[in-house]
């Protein structure tokens, strides 16, 4: 099973997602997933160090609205839609206070939001990666990706144990190769 994860971890992708994840200005990154209509959808957050060491989270989070769920972008305690572009996001800025540095807080927010798209283009391949070598050479609808409405708990049982090795080795690839607050990241 280890080699072909392994074997991963080479792929163009997942070289995107590392690369990612080497923001200078975001530290200690972690990625979990929320419930969405059925769907595990993906959530960044980190933590964003100030010039005066200030630290403030920061993150890309699923939040629910009256359309359904919306992904949003947030500082502190301000929140805006994922997909703002620059001059909003100096706006977000200083709605958290952080007005002298809306440059950083903003290529921080959109490293925030790489990380998050980045990952879960990877997620994907490597739960399935996971599945395969969990459910071994039987043909079983969840190696496929295919899970009927009523799955076995066996299915169940399969899928939980590869979305949390997917998840797990995620956040061990953001940890390993993201700053950490420790090394004095800003």
């Amino acid at each position: 099973m280890e080699n072909g994860v392994t074997d991963r971890l080479w792929d163009k992708d997942v070289q995107g997602f590392i690369s990612a994840c080497r923001q200078e200005k975001l530290c200690d990154i972690a990625l979990d997933h929320r419930d969405g209509n059925g769907k595990a959808l993906l959530t960044v957050a980190a933590t964003y160090r100030s010039r005066k060491g200030r630290i403030v989270p920061v993150g890309y989070r699923w939040a629910d609205s009256k359309s359904g769920l919306t992904a949003e972008v947030y500082v502190g305690k301000a929140k805006a839609p994922a997909e703002l572009e620059l001059d909003g996001l100096f706006r977000l800025a200083l709605r958290a206070g952080l007005w002298g540095e809306r440059r950083h807080v903003a290529f921080a927010l959109m490293a925030i939001t790489d990380v998050q798209a980045k990952a879960d283009g990877v997620r994907g391949r490597l739960q399935l990666e996971y599945l395969k070598a969990l459910g071994g050479d039987e043909p079983n609808s969840a190696v496929s990706g295919r899970v009927d409405a009523a799955g076995t708990p066996e299915r169940k049982a399969l899928m939980a144990q590869a979305d949390g090795l997917t998840m797990q080795t995620l956040n061990d690839l953001a940890y390993l190769y993201g700053a950490r607050s420790g090394h004095g990241a800003h």
